[in-house]
């Protein structure tokens, strides 16, 4: 867990975020979150990289909140399931399924319903096209019991 990367990441996911955060967040829970979130964000990272390998955008949409937001490192954001799937469809039409993909989760903490998870993710692609991004997720669980992305967040390389 690389928590210092992690504080100085929060100014770019918004002060709303971090005041969410830790607002709420009970010291004792630091580093430590529920077997089923933890199977969960392993399930839903697993599918990521299933999905960027197979080109397959339901495997990924799937992982996402019916209302959630997924938001690049510019600050542009993507808002509910569908227009997510929309969005990773058309980026895997432009560079084809990845020859390689892994995420990489450096550290969660969880509040209730909710964990931050945060860690790195990329992909490999034809003619060596690379993407390698830090993130900070955020995943509730659902009515279902079944954990989802939330907000997404790409990390801007400048704040890295």
């Amino acid at each position: 867990m690389d928590l210092r990367k992690f504080l100085d990441a929060l100014p770019a996911v918004g002060g709303g975020l971090a005041l969410l955060l830790f607002a709420t967040h009970c010291p004792a829970e630091a580093g430590t979150i529920s077997a089923s979130a933890q199977k969960g964000i392993d399930v839903g990272n697993q599918a990521w990289v299933e999905g960027m390998k197979e080109a397959k955008v339901a495997l990924i949409s799937g992982t996402y909140a019916t209302n959630a937001l997924d938001c690049g490192s510019s600050g542009e954001c993507i808002k509910g399931r569908v227009a997510i799937g929309q969005h990773l469809r058309l980026r895997l039409m432009k560079s084809g399924r990845a020859l390689a993909a892994s995420v990489t989760s450096k550290g969660a903490v969880q509040q209730g319903n909710f964990v931050y998870e945060w860690g790195h993710a990329d992909a490999t692609f034809a003619k060596g096209k690379k993407e390698a991004d830090e993130y900070l997720t955020v995943w509730h669980r659902d009515t279902d019991g079944n954990w989802r992305i939330f907000r997404n967040m790409v990390i801007p390389a400048e704040r890295r």
